[in-house]
């Protein structure tokens, strides 16, 4: 029997391999990983490491678990088990990895899954000794995430700062059908038509979050701030791994939503910012966006880049009316 099975983990790990390194030739080749749905591009845009050396470390770690049962195969000692260990590891840091998908992005990447499924699969077959071991130590894993709050607001809690700490100015209505925060820069062509087409909204709370000091906005009714922090306005981005601008924060019931790039922005505001206007072509995933979890909806190429290195900023800065 115990034959029998380290061949069958040899089989997968050649089949889990194999599937890794069609990933690594797409991700060299077309410079991106090969994604099987939406939240493999959410995931991978999350990551401080690139995708291709987070691959290689997925096919190390099946050759190691192939090499390792080749070898319990070819003895029958019974000294360590390196299979088994092997496979408790593996299970620990997928859990690590769908415990993040289900509690802090709210998605699941169906290539994770994939090599999630297999590791699982590994670890039932080994019988049921294993079993006692992993179902605990996945169960750990799930239970850890659960009872944190990784939320955006909750992170700059830990800071005393909130959303409104980096609030430049405010334009209110009398009855907002949204909270809305406005990420932007001064040098931004992008940012700048977008501000444009704020001038007439007349049915949004608009709260204006620069990642810069230098403004000089022109729209009427705004309520400026006595102070405001450019710099935690790019810890916010920074702490999604956005990297471009204009973006649009949307706080729903039990979440928040942002929108990122001039087009997607404008066709948002459009159809919910402006009662007496209706806008004839609406992209349905912004005009129903979900209650719940943090989302990201990335624009078309109609967006600046923010620079990696920003010059230190004092922590407060002025509004130009309290000045």
């Amino acid at each position: 029997m115990s034959g029998k099975r380290d061949t069958i983990i040899q089989w997968f790990s050649v089949l889990a391999g194999g599937f890794i390194t069609l990933q690594i030739a797409f991700i060299i080749a077309k410079r991106e990983a090969f994604c099987l749905n939406e939240g493999c591009r959410i995931v991978e845009k999350l990551t401080t490491i690139p995708p291709l050396y987070i691959n290689l470390a997925g096919l190390f770690y099946f050759i190691m678990l192939f090499s390792a049962s080749s070898w319990s195969k070819a003895r029958s000692s019974t000294g360590l088990d390196r299979p088994r260990l092997l496979l408790l590891l593996g299970l620990a840091v997928e859990g690590v990895l769908l415990s993040y998908q289900i509690f802090v992005i709210h998605t699941f990447c169906l290539y994770c899954l994939v090599i999630f499924s297999i590791i699982a699969a590994l670890n039932l077959l080994y019988g049921w000794q294993q079993i006692r071991f992993a179902v605990p130590l996945f169960a750990t894993m799930l239970a850890s995430f659960a009872v944190l709050n990784f939320s955006p607001a909750s992170l700059l809690a830990l800071k005393s700062e909130t959303l409104a700490s980096g609030t430049y100015a405010v334009k209110k209505c009398a009855e907002p059908a949204k909270k809305l925060y406005f990420f932007f820069s001064s040098d931004c062509q992008h940012c700048k038509n977008v501000l444009a087409v704020l001038e007439n909204c007349n049915s949004c709370e608009f709260h204006f979050n620069p990642i810069d000091k230098n403004q000089a906005l022109t729209i009427p009714g705004l309520e400026y701030a006595p102070s405001y922090s450019p710099s935690l306005n790019r810890v916010i981005l920074s702490m999604l791994n956005i990297t471009t601008i204009p973006v649009l924060l949307v706080q729903n019931q039990d979440g928040l939503t942002f929108i990122k790039g001039e087009d997607n922005i404008n066709r948002f505001i459009s159809h919910t910012c402006f009662r007496q206007e209706q806008e004839l072509s609406i992209d349905p995933s912004l005009s129903n966006l979900p209650e719940n979890g943090m989302n990201i909806y990335d624009g078309q190429g109609e967006e600046c880049d923010i620079e990696v290195e920003c010059p230190d900023e004092p922590e407060q800065t002025q509004s130009p009316e309290t000045r």
